[in-house]
């Protein structure tokens, strides 16, 4: 006798998740916009950095969808870490510092920006949006 397959077993299986990376040095941060995300996002596979380096090099070997980057942070800033992948990924930058980042360079990246503290709900809008592109 065969065993019992469910069709709806193997599609969620095939499902591919949404890779998210959220980068800062503040690990309270991180956590709560983790938690944001999980809430948001039913397939999200969450990557969190309070170290940019190591974040750099996770970015470097990993394929991405979505990366929620702080602006400040010691050895590479946001924009660097922005730089770093492919166009196809969704960019975003968050910074209490306004003042002091390029609005013309992030639109050349098409990368959203947010003010701390971040908007939850827009957040949580691009990450459904980003969803529905991965499936």
């Amino acid at each position: 006798m065969l065993p019992a397959f469910s069709l709806a077993e193997g599609y969620d299986s095939m499902e591919k998740s949404l890779e998210i990376v959220i980068v800062d040095d503040e690990e309270p941060i991180t956590e709560l916009l983790k938690s944001f995300v999980m809430v948001a996002s039913k397939s999200a596979h969450v990557h969190t950095f309070t170290d940019s380096g190591k974040a750099r090099d996770f970015l470097l070997r990993n394929n991405v969808d979505v990366l929620i980057t702080d602006y400040k942070m010691p050895k590479y800033n946001g924009l660097e870490l922005l730089e770093v992948v492919p166009s196809d990924v969704k960019k975003i930058l968050i910074s209490g510092y306004v003042s002091e980042i390029a609005e013309e360079k992030l639109q050349k990246m098409n990368a959203v920006f947010f003010e701390k503290p971040v908007p939850i709900k827009k957040l949580s809008k691009i990450i459904l949006e980003q969803e529905k592109v991965a499936v």
